[in-house]
């Protein structure tokens, strides 16, 4: 059995997130965008910041405000400015703001997915992106009753949504709706204790029966992910492997779920995290998985 560990957060940021919804924009450009003189507008920005994602993609988003931030991807002749489902105004406003400074920079011609020409701006005025914002949320909510386990990427960290924040916000609609599941992914991307991720683990020896696991050991404090396996650290035994569900029904009182599975797990006493490992046995994969 092949454990490896390497660091899974820094490659979820470099990795492209599938996308549920996207809303495309694109600059037909005249002259070549001077990028270190765009970045420097850009900055100017209040509580703007930015990094790059890949050799031709750049992501915005503002500090402590953002849900989603946005992409821009710089071709040839083109630029494609993305924007993501659980966008916020925050998101919007930066986006109309970054596009004025590309016109300007590169003497473009602003066009939607259809390839229709944009003239007048902002292209998101107050009442779009008010429309956006409860569209999208709403648009969550039903897909998470449907069973569905929904991951969004924020600027921080991401954020999961199913069953339990269904449940959560099922008796919100519109404005209110809007305002609690924008404050659940501000809270999980800037609001969380800055606890370390561990140590995560690829288990398997071939690409077929590769699987990720985080390993919690109660040494320090944790933000635990999603992961295929949750295991436990279990001294010269085998370890307990359970999956995110099953880790939710056993939290200990002092844990937080803040989302359908991001968990907030301060170290615990040692006969909480003692009891913590009986309760996991119940639900161990160890066996099961190592006999496939």
């Amino acid at each position: 059995m092949q454990l490896r560990v390497y660091s899974c957060w820094q490659q979820a940021k470099t990795e492209t997130p599938k996308k549920i919804m996207s809303l495309l924009h694109y600059i037909i450009t005249k002259e070549k965008l001077d990028l270190d003189k765009f970045k420097r507008n850009v900055s100017n920005i209040t509580d703007t910041k930015f990094e790059n994602r890949g050799d031709n993609t750049l992501y915005f988003w503002v500090e402590g405000k953002s849900t989603r931030g946005l992409d821009i991807t710089l071709e040839n002749d083109f630029i494609e400015i993305r924007n993501t489902i659980l966008s916020n105004n925050h998101d919007y406003d930066l986006t109309n703001k970054v596009i004025e400074i590309i016109l300007n920079l590169t003497s473009g011609t602003l066009i939607n997915e259809e390839e229709e020409t944009i003239s007048k701006l902002p292209i998101f005025n107050a009442e779009l992106i008010k429309k956006n914002e409860i569209q999208d949320c709403e648009t969550i909510q039903l897909l998470s009753k449907e069973n569905e386990e929904i991951t969004i990427y924020g600027p921080e960290r991401k954020v999961y949504f199913g069953l339990k924040t269904h449940e959560k916000f099922k008796n919100l609609e519109k404005e209110k709706l809007k305002e609690k599941m924008f404050n659940l992914i501000i809270k999980a991307n800037y609001q969380l204790p800055n606890f370390e991720y561990g140590n995560i683990l690829q288990i398997g020896e071939t690409e077929e029966n590769k699987k990720i696991a985080k390993l919690l050991t109660n040494k320090t404090n944790y933000i635990i992910d999603k992961y295929d396996y949750i295991l436990f650290d279990n001294s010269d035994e085998q370890p307990i492997m359970i999956t995110n569900n099953a880790l939710n029904k056993i939290l200990p009182t002092n844990w937080s779920l803040i989302d359908e599975f991001t968990i907030v797990a301060p170290i615990i006493e040692k006969e909480n995290w003692k009891q913590l490992k009986i309760n996991a046995r119940e639900f161990d994969l160890w066996n099961e998985f190592t006999n496939n």
